[in-house]
């Protein structure tokens, strides 16, 4: 376990807040990753909560909340950012409950007793966000590094379980027409 997500599940086992790993950290146990964050989603009914909790804990920074996202440090590895992500933002027609749900019963499995999402959850996340465009290029980096590429289709199921589907559909069109471009091509092909 990364020293980050030990200091992370450590608050957060403290406070007895359900979450799980998301993000780069959730990635870097299929392929290699630069990520030093933290990103954990947790439950649409515990997020005000939660932010509280971890607003009078000593051992964190309290930066900002702009939900479904707020930010603190973990001040013991030297600032490293704890994202908060409220899974409401993921869950298209359904409630965040449900999609947290969905994250701990079947887009996650457990490493060292922390969940981790799967990647193609990761994935889906990103391509939901403003920033789509920088995370689709961070997929495509992933499957360089050699995450599956059949995990898209996962993706797009999880679409369709949770009516983003329309939405996704151009996202995923770009990340395959930037897995289809000749240099990057090749680099799949040397594999």
């Amino acid at each position: 376990m990364e020293p980050e997500v030990a200091a992370a599940d450590a608050i957060l086992r403290r406070h007895e807040i359900r979450y799980v790993v998301i993000g780069g950290q959730a990635i870097a146990r299929t392929a290699a990753t630069a990520t030093h964050d933290v990103d954990v989603m947790v439950a649409t009914a515990d997020y005000s909560e939660t932010l509280s909790r971890l607003r009078r804990d000593a051992e964190l920074t309290f930066d900002w909340d702009e939900n479904p996202l707020a930010r603190f440090r973990i001040r013991s590895e030297g600032g490293v950012p704890l994202d908060i992500i409220n899974a409401s933002a993921f869950a298209g027609g359904e409630t965040g409950e449900a999609f947290f749900r969905f994250l701990l019963e079947e887009g996650s499995a457990p490493s060292d007793g922390v969940a981790y999402a799967s990647p193609e959850v990761v994935w889906y996340t990103r391509l939901l966000t403003k920033r789509w465009k920088s995370y689709a290029e961070k997929i495509v980096t992933n499957v360089i590094d050699g995450v599956d590429v059949g995990r898209l289709r996962k993706v797009e199921e999880i679409a369709r379980r949770f009516g983003t589907e329309a939405m996704l559909r151009e996202r995923l069109s770009y990340v395959r027409e930037e897995l289809a471009r000749p240099d990057v091509a090749s680099l799949l092909r040397r594999d």
